[in-house]
């Protein structure tokens, strides 16, 4: 809803304008005369009533409506993120009873010498109290930035003529010796802030926002904030409500966020109108271009990049307006990197045709890996996979069965670039691969992208579907496994269910899982209970497969 515009009658101009031209001292914060005239015309049209005073205690900008509504607001400029102050001081008088958050964020956000807020009441109860009242102008707070969170103080309630007896030159020194301390710390690029934002009412929201906080920390992020709106399905222009949307957009200025994620896969119209909205300040990204992200930085192997890169352009193909317009994202964070071309050889060829010669590479990837099973089948070598939702330790069990140093890490998709060894007991030889993980909604682009690989599990000899039995999701990841392996048609592999980490879970609900799952191995690749168990288990459906 937009604000209702405000128009003085002539006469309140006319006062207006006659303390638009008066200055104040250099050694005065304000004057009585304007926080009387501020909050008089704050009472009478029910607003807030602004001006802007700099050093020299001229008057430069005067405003009428809440400080979120103004576009015009000309402090110099912005200097979010900087230790130097605008060297301007906002002067607010308002019928609330304190600055509200836009008030405050503005302070922040402009950098402001100070923000000096007047309480407008006609019957000044506050300045009764104290025997010192100025008309129509109750109180005053005196709001300050600081080094520490959030980044501003409000000071107690006060007098307005103690307020004026206030030294701003004394003030601003003391703020900008304070903001001094911050100047290391800001020549040294930290994480990107991630606000994340879902919709909460859709079925396992919740489990969904926690894999992504997850997700965006695996990537390198710094989860500052969340926002949720109860929503059964997105708004179809920018995906959460108008209202929630001025909310987040307050929140990232709050949070001095760099990037905001959201919980779905985003249009591209939804993505464009969020980052409108935000001023183009803050990059949008999707569930689908964070996970992304996390596999550019995973990719190792020369067939892996390869992968990610087709994975990347097949997501973004869509999502062009007009030419290369969509390459003005490749600045650098989460949501814009990838093993590929660099900006200005992209911009040499077109992206089907990149998209067109990476599809030829991989499926010489495809056809290399044909001739590899073709020989481990002359060999009659049976091949065993690991199959799971990432971060169940398939990569940990991979390394004892194995005796192999592939790297393992308490992160989402610690491992990506698929591993085969060769595993030899004292009774048989087989095989043993560990791929990527799975996840709920893994993107499609990436399915098409990792066919060749993930193909590999289809001509198994034999699954170990890797389940973590402490997740308290674990049913989920059960079912998620079991939809994936479904959509690659992988339904008819001889499979055993491993639950891992069973070292985390007590007597009773070990109890209750094996009575749901009595033919599930429960192993620990931690302390390497049940491991013998297991790899007896392997060794005779390998050899019932060879009877067959």
């Amino acid at each position: 809803m937009k604000e209702r515009r405000i128009t003085l009658n002539p006469k309140d101009q006319a006062t207006l304008n006659r303390l638009l031209k008066k200055r104040l001292s250099a050694a005065e914060l304000i004057s009585l005369e304007m926080a009387s005239v501020l909050a008089t015309l704050a009472h009478k049209y029910k607003t807030s009533v602004s001006v802007l005073i700099d050093r020299r205690g001229k008057i430069r900008h005067s405003y009428l409506g809440t400080l979120n509504q103004i576009t015009d607001l000309d402090a110099q400029e912005a200097r979010e993120g900087s230790t130097k102050l605008t060297q301007q001081r906002l002067v607010i008088a308002s019928s609330e009873d304190h600055p509200d958050r836009a008030e405050l964020l503005a302070l922040k956000k402009y950098q402001f010498d100070s923000l000096v807020f007047i309480h407008a009441d006609p019957n000044t109860p506050f300045a009764k109290s104290q025997g010192d009242t100025v008309e129509f102008a109750d109180y005053g707070q005196l709001c300050l930035l600081q080094s520490a969170a959030p980044g501003y103080s409000i000071g107690p309630i006060t007098s307005v003529r103690a307020l004026v007896n206030v030294d701003p030159n004394t003030l601003t020194q003391d703020i900008e010796e304070d903001l001094a301390q911050l100047e290391g710390m800001l020549k040294v690029k930290g994480k990107e802030r991630a606000i994340l934002v879902n919709l909460n009412g859709r079925p396992n929201s919740e489990d969904s926002l926690a894999e992504l906080y997850r997700l965006a920390e695996t990537a390198g992020a710094e989860v500052v904030a969340n926002l949720s709106q109860k929503l059964a399905h997105p708004d179809p222009a920018h995906f959460i409500g108008k209202g929630k949307l001025e909310e987040l957009r307050l929140l990232c200025e709050e949070e001095a966020s760099d990037i905001v994620v959201v919980d779905a896969e985003l249009s591209p119209a939804q993505a464009r109108n969020m980052e409108r909205f935000l001023s183009g300040k803050v990059k949008v990204i999707d569930r689908t271009e964070l996970i992304l992200d996390i596999f550019a930085q995973r990719a190792r192997s020369d067939e892996g990049k390869l992968q990610v890169e087709l994975a990347q352009l097949q997501y973004m193909s869509p999502r062009l307006v007009g030419g290369f317009q969509f390459l003005s994202k490749l600045g650098g964070g989460i949501g814009t990197r990838g093993p590929g071309e660099t900006k200005l050889e992209v911009q040499r060829r077109s992206i089907k045709d990149r998209i067109n010669l990476l599809k030829e590479r991989v499926a010489k990837i495809s056809e290399t890996r044909h001739l590899q099973r073709r020989r481990r089948e002359e060999r009659s070598v049976p091949l065993v996979s690991l199959v799971g939702y990432t971060n169940a330790g398939k990569s940990s069990l991979f390394n004892q069965f194995a005796r192999q140093d592939v790297f393992v890490q308490d992160k989402l998709f610690a491992t990506l670039d698929p591993t085969i060894r060769q595993v030899n007991t004292v009774n048989s030889s087989f095989l043993l691969s560990d791929t990527v993980g799975f996840i709920q909604n893994l993107p499609t682009t990436l399915v098409k992208a990792f066919g060749s690989t993930l193909e590999e599990i289809g001509h198994a000899a034999l699954l170990l579907i890797v389940v973590d039995a402490a997740h308290p999701n674990r049913f989920e990841h059960l079912a998620v496994i079991r939809g994936i392996l479904a959509d690659l048609k992988i339904q008819e592999v001889p499979e055993l269910l491993v639950f891992n980490k069973a070292d985390l879970l007590d007597h009773f609900e070990r109890e209750r899982l094996a009575q749901a799952f009595p033919d599930a191995h429960f192993v620990s690749a931690h302390t390497k209970d049940g491991l013998v168990g297991l790899l007896a288990s392997i060794e005779l459906v390998l050899a019932e497969g060879k009877a067959d």
